[in-house]
């Protein structure tokens, strides 16, 4: 069930945007973890979108001239193997790419991908449990 915060600079994604790039994470998060499509499932993938000015952001101490996105991902620990990962980096990368607008291939993305244990997650005030959420009916 990840939790992902998109970084990028003011103005980035539209409205429309935002809402592919939120609905193609959700589904990506859910392929890649081996989730149940449940609903209540569905529900607890967040994505958050935050937006910086272009002063804001640097690279080598200076404001670059095409700003980066940076994708951090909160995941259960296990729920993701190698491959996993892989896939993720690739489809996220390509998800965000595509949504952009103008110059996207020219765009660096950065992905980080931090893993909880089960015993650090919380929500609704229990703790989480991956084999839970993939099961669920």
């Amino acid at each position: 069930m990840p939790k992902l915060f998109v970084h990028a600079r003011e103005g980035t994604f539209t409205a429309d945007a935002r809402a592919r790039v939120a609905d193609a994470l959700t589904d990506l998060g859910i392929a890649c973890e081996r989730l149940s499509d449940a609903p209540k499932v569905r529900a607890g993938i967040w994505v958050f979108f935050t937006d910086h000015l272009p002063t804001a952001i640097y690279s080598g101490g200076e404001i670059p001239t095409i700003p980066p996105i940076g994708l951090i991902v909160y995941a259960l620990e296990g729920g993701m193997d190698g491959a996993s990962k892989q896939r993720f980096i690739k489809d996220a990368t390509k998800i965000l790419h595509d949504n952009v607008g103008k110059d996207s291939d020219r765009i660096p993305i950065y992905i980080a991908i931090n893993e909880v244990p089960e015993a650090n997650w919380g929500m609704y005030g229990l703790q989480v449990s991956l084999a839970t959420l993939r099961a669920a009916p």
